[in-house]
């Protein structure tokens, strides 16, 4: 089969989300950027040039989600978005919930 991108250059892709969704991922977005504001301000461990690739990842998703449309492959974007949603994952005790939802499923399945 041909190569769809011979030049693997990037390229524009639509995003085509739910208005709630697209309205959360906003939130999160500028909240992880506030986040990143706090970081700079003080003496943390992390090099201020990561963080601050992270905070410009973050602002090409923002754009990104107001234009309903993604330039990729944007590796940093995604490696940014993947920390903060293990880290939302782990803070909220996502697995926890998961089991106990699956839990209550199955009982209530059985409960018809």
């Amino acid at each position: 089969m041909a190569d769809q991108n011979p030049t693997a250059g990037p390229r524009v892709v639509p995003i085509d989300l739910p208005p709630a969704q697209t309205e959360i991922l906003r939130d999160e977005l500028l909240g992880w950027l506030a986040g990143i504001e706090e970081d700079l301000e003080t003496d943390r461990p992390t090099p201020p040039s990561a963080v601050a690739r992270e905070a410009d990842a973050f602002r090409r998703l923002l754009a990104a989600l107001e234009h309903c449309a993604i330039e990729l492959p944007d590796e940093e974007a995604r490696r940014a978005l993947s920390r903060a949603a293990e880290g939302y994952d782990a803070a909220s005790n996502y697995a926890h919930i998961c089991a106990v939802h699956d839990a209550h499923r199955a009982l209530l399945s059985l409960l018809g």
